[in-house]
């Protein structure tokens, strides 16, 4: 930081700058190309970048199938937990996950299991469609990209509700520093972990004050 006629200026370098800008366009028109293609409800997170609709999904929570990694039961406490898990939200603010745009299905699949765990610890109830009585529809949209010397990871949730209108939105980001050739081989399980506890949170305090 500098100051310049008593006035703080920032001298993050533009290029990160640009960099950052140019990811979040990115994921913008994503958003907007996703949104003029709506597809079916599936269980759990699923990667949109190989879909397998014809493959069955498995109905227990944590169970990968045909490239789904489901979020039956997500909600349910496990035995022995109980002491982790805040006061749950009534299953009227129940919400349901759809395909998981521009991520690899092994990010995808970590991802899953990352969310299944902080909605248990949050008590945000999911379930495996709107069919089955979730009120919102969450559809994500992701971007790794070479950040100067390291990775970032740039997300977004759009919330939908059971007429696929965007209600609410999410975004954020993290930074790795390592480099890879494909930024995603940076992107460590510890960063999807943070990712679905800032996600579920914000959901969580959203979905409160419905």
């Amino acid at each position: 930081m500098r100051q310049l006629h008593g006035h703080m200026i920032s001298t993050w370098p533009l290029a990160a700058t640009g960099r950052l800008i140019a990811a979040l366009s990115l994921l913008t028109m994503l958003v907007i190309l996703s949104a003029c293609n709506s597809g079916s409800l599936t269980e759990g997170l699923q990667s949109a970048a190989g879909p397998q609709p014809s493959q069955s999904v498995g109905n227990q929570p944590g169970n990968v199938s045909g490239g789904t990694a489901t979020l039956d039961g997500a909600a349910t406490n496990p035995a022995g937990q109980a002491g982790q898990q805040t006061a749950a939200l009534p299953a009227g603010n129940s919400v349901t996950f759809l395909p998981v745009s521009n991520a690899p299905q092994t990010a995808v699949t970590n991802l899953a299991r990352s969310i299944r765990s902080e909605a248990q610890k949050q008590g945000v109830p999911v379930v495996a469609s709107v069919q089955q009585g979730a009120a919102y529809q969450v559809k994500g949209y992701f971007s790794a990209l070479e950040d100067g010397s390291g990775t970032l990871l740039v997300y977004v949730w759009d919330i939908l509700d059971r007429n696929n209108k965007r209600v609410y939105r999410i975004n954020g980001q993290e930074q790795a520093g390592g480099r890879s050739s494909d930024p995603w081989a940076a992107v460590t399980p510890q960063m999807l972990d943070r990712v679905a506890q800032s996600t579920m949170a914000q959901l969580k305090s959203w979905l409160s004050t419905r």
